[in-house]
């Protein structure tokens, strides 16, 4: 079967997370991706736990998987001629360096462009190309404190507190997945290329929708307020008697009922403290002071059960052991398994997302190592075997 992004090739000049993330989904549809490291430190996301037994970075299994690795340094100018001969026969090239390093390494969109009219490059930023913050450096824990994520997060009294996932460069990746399919598309029906402007922080702000338009029209800012969503109730995570947390959001005034009737509740429906949710947030502790008895009482398995056939939304708040023993993440196939050649054995990891009825993705091999497809990539390019011992002797490659 044709993958859907089959004969795409996209160049990965990206570091750490947010543009490897990004290409590694389009990688999974069949976009034949390379993927651009220095010849000797790597990405420095490999030295980020967790490891192998072999001491290979298991993160970059999953992230850089069905791409093919070439060590390179940009910087030298030996190596931008390389980058440059990959750029003459890419559709795309993705980049996340500081605005400054790619002007100082002439290889910035006007550079690419002259030699590739066609060619799309996606330039992720903390911040952006233009204003005052362009050329700062960021991370995902940066620009979520700046979007004002990380202030709206944590216990009402305690401090700010940031996500358990750099979720930024999560959203980031997203969007540059979407965005380069975008301009591919345009690519495709017209033949000209462009610059995607891209920045981690506009990426988060874009998915808190109410957060911006709230205050500017209400004065309303988004405030700490622990496990409890603030404008619905109840709506928060609970502990049962087997010690389990089980998140469980009231959404509606149905659910709520709902839940009263399984817990023997049905009394407060018509109490007049929480007829309706703006009544229930209002006495959130009093509320809180009847189900929470009921849930310290009660097992979470067994709530769940009564949850389910009530059609009530709920879940256990699972570790990643509990939730590859969950029989819904079973069934589903969410890891799947496929051989790593580096390690020489089998290796699970997280299946493809979206899955597609007649196009699907696939998992032809993990992330490799670094380098590991430097010599076929540059014979691909007409470098005789002389030139690329040159090139590696003198340590561009």
């Amino acid at each position: 079967m044709t993958s859907v992004l089959e004969g795409v090739r996209i160049i990965d000049a990206g570091t750490v997370l947010a543009v490897p993330a990004m290409t590694g989904i389009l990688a999974d549809f069949g976009a034949d991706v390379v993927k651009i490291e220095h010849p000797t430190a790597g990405d420095p996301g490999r030295r980020y736990p967790p490891h192998s037994a072999e001491g290979q970075c298991l993160t970059s299994k999953v992230t850089n998987r069905n791409k093919r690795f070439l060590g390179l340094d940009l910087s030298r100018p030996e190596g931008r001629e390389v980058l440059l001969d990959l750029v003459a026969g890419a559709d795309a090239i993705t980049l996340n360096y500081r605005l400054s390093t790619l002007r100082k390494w002439g290889i910035d969109y006007e550079d690419l462009s002259r030699v590739n009219p066609g060619i799309v490059v996606l330039h992720m930023t903390g911040f952006g190309r233009t204003g005052p913050y362009a050329d700062r450096p960021a991370f995902s824990r940066i620009v979520e404190a700046y979007s004002g994520l990380t202030y709206a997060t944590g216990d009402r009294d305690g401090r700010p507190m940031p996500a358990g996932a750099p979720i930024a460069d999560h959203v980031a990746g997203v969007y540059g997945a979407l965005s380069l399919m975008l301009a591919l598309f345009h690519q495709r029906t017209t033949g000209r290329g462009q610059l995607i402007d891209l920045s981690l922080a506009e990426s988060l702000i874009r998915v808190l929708d109410g957060y911006y338009v709230g205050y500017v029209e209400t004065g309303y800012v988004p405030e700490r307020s622990g496990t409890a969503n603030p404008v619905i109730a109840p709506h928060d995570t609970y502990e049962f008697a087997d010690g389990v947390w089980v998140q469980l959001p009231c959404s509606t005034q149905n659910m709520f009922e709902r839940l009263c009737s399984i817990l023997d509740l049905g009394h407060l429906v018509d109490d007049s403290r929480f007829r309706t949710n703006a009544e229930r947030v209002a006495h959130r502790e009093s509320l809180d002071g009847e189900l929470v008895p009921r849930f310290a009482a009660m097992s979470s398995e067994r709530f769940l059960a009564l949850a389910d056939e009530a059609g009530i939304a709920a879940a256990r708040v699972n570790s990643a052991a509990d939730l590859l023993g969950d029989e819904h993440a079973v069934a589903r196939g969410i890891l799947e398994e496929v051989y790593d050649e580096n390690l020489g054995r089998l290796l699970q990891m997280q299946a493809v997302v979206p899955r597609l009825s007649v196009s699907p993705g696939a998992i032809r091999w993990p992330g490799r190592e670094m380098g590991q497809d430097t010599d076929t990539l540059l014979a691909g390019l007409g470098y005789d075997a002389e030139r690329i011992r040159a090139l590696r002797d003198s340590g561009v490659v």
